[in-house]
């Protein structure tokens, strides 16, 4: 019994990981990535309307971040409780 018992504990010491991924706009979004796209969510929801409509990430924040960041949205962020 003791042995079931650590071989299911040490099993879920690796899952984890995916379980400290957070979901923006429908992609996974990785602890690494996850600063620049808060970072990113926290720019548009300074800007306004209009601004957001003209924004361009970086490419290396896209990069950086794993996903393409032009595709988030405000509400994506939002959703995702980024802000």
């Amino acid at each position: 019994m003791f042995k079931k018992t650590t071989l299911a504990v040490a099993l879920s010491l690796f899952a984890i990981p995916a379980f400290a991924q957070t979901t923006v706009g429908g992609v996974q979004v990785s602890a690494e990535g996850l600063p620049y796209v808060a970072s990113y969510c926290q720019d548009l929801d300074s800007m306004g309307a209009s601004d957001r409509f003209d924004y361009k990430p970086s490419h290396a924040d896209s990069v950086a971040s794993g996903i393409s960041l032009k595709t988030v949205k405000l509400s994506d962020c939002q959703r995702a409780g980024l802000i």
